[in-house]
């Protein structure tokens, strides 16, 4: 639900990387808090985007795919496997796998972002204690305990998919390796200044 005049739909997820831990224990914080307000936009929330790579404490799925890099951009059959491969020097933690799409994990996303279809997607990792935004320029939110910056996006990152193929803004939220998760009021603003974030970008786009 939306209690805003034209709410936007905010699609967030956690723990793509299945060893982020911290991200798991937002994006449920944020459901349990969504059921106690009047939310301003209509969110959907996926809590475990790689539940195999949960299960087994691995960044990657089961099939050692990193899920961050086997989106099907549309640069991923030219770049994907090549960035992988001089750029990642074959770090398995990147592997971008066969072909983009390739893992039913990112096809489940794809299939949220088609039935959602979401005006903003908030994507919550670990550990670089950052917000890194995917979007037009908004004016960066004051949020203490991460600084706002840009860190890029690649072939077959979520960030690509939807921002640059797509201009959906994508902000990935990366939480500091000892970020204190027992500071629930940290995250309930940073849920509010997300949706602060999406609203000045549906602005922008629109002008």
């Amino acid at each position: 639900k939306g209690t805003e005049k034209n709410p936007k739909r905010i699609l967030a997820l956690s723990l793509i990387h299945g060893d982020e831990f911290r991200s798991g224990s937002v994006g449920r914080a944020w459901i349990t808090r969504l059921t106690n307000i009047e939310p301003r936009n209509s969110w959907r929330v996926i809590v475990i985007a790689n539940p195999d790579g949960w299960e087994a404490k691995s960044r990657m799925n089961a099939n050692g795919v990193d899920l961050n890099r086997n989106f099907p951009t549309k640069d991923w059959d030219e770049k994907a496997i090549d960035y992988f491969k001089k750029r990642m020097k074959s770090d398995p933690r990147r592997d971008p796998g066969p072909s983009g799409g390739s893992e039913i994990e990112t096809r489940c996303l794809m299939s949220h972002v088609e039935d959602f279809d979401p005006q903003f997607v908030i994507s919550i990792h670990t550990p670089l204690g950052v917000l890194d935004f995917d979007g037009p320029k908004v004016s960066p939110p004051k949020f203490r305990p991460l600084p706002w910056i840009s860190l890029g996006n690649f072939p077959g990152s979520l960030g690509r998919y939807m921002w640059v193929d797509r201009k959906v803004p994508v902000l990935t939220i990366e939480l500091k390796a000892d970020h204190d998760i027992k500071k629930l009021e940290e995250f309930d603003q940073l849920q509010d200044i997300s949706g602060t974030v999406a609203i000045q970008s549906d602005r922008i786009q629109k002008k």
